[in-house]
């Protein structure tokens, strides 16, 4: 259970951190002259820009908690990889699409959904492709060891 806590703690700190950067990077690649969390049309949905921004903060959080306490998934040993890959996909894809819409990323229409899905879904494959390489290297250089030792 600690486990599962700091892992919560680690991706909600992670979230704000990233959603933090990658919005800094969006608003100087676009040119603002003004700070905006997320798009603008999202920004209008406020009173002020610092409920904006608090609304942001908010939702990177919960998208970091989301991909964090997700990927205990693979920690339970007594599924198949193929078993943990699915159910963490789907972890993955119900509770961040959701905060994706929340955030204005994209507006709601089958046309914006579909695209946000692929794209969603080779992101995913994209990852779970370079992970299963990082582990079997790590797999390969262990038993390279095994035998030297």
């Amino acid at each position: 259970m600690k486990r599962i806590v700091k892992k919560a703690v680690y991706g909600v700190q992670t979230g704000v951190v990233l959603g933090l950067v990658i919005s800094l990077i969006f608003n100087y690649l676009a040119g603002a002259k003004r700070y905006y969390p997320s798009s603008p049309q999202f920004s209008t949905r406020f009173a002020t820009s610092l409920d904006a921004v608090l609304v942001s903060v908010i939702l990177w959080a919960v998208m970091g908690l989301v991909f964090s306490l997700g990927a205990v998934i693979f920690g339970v040993e007594d599924w198949s990889l193929f078993k943990r890959t699915v159910v963490n996909f789907f972890i993955y894809y119900l509770g961040f699409t959701p905060l994706a819409i929340l955030a204005g990323w994209f507006p709601v229409t089958p046309a914006y959904l579909i695209s946000f899905t692929v794209i969603f879904m080779i992101i995913y494959v994209l990852m779970w492709v370079i992970n299963v390489a990082i582990v079997r290297h790590q797999i390969d250089k262990i038993n390279r060891r095994l035998k030297r030792g």
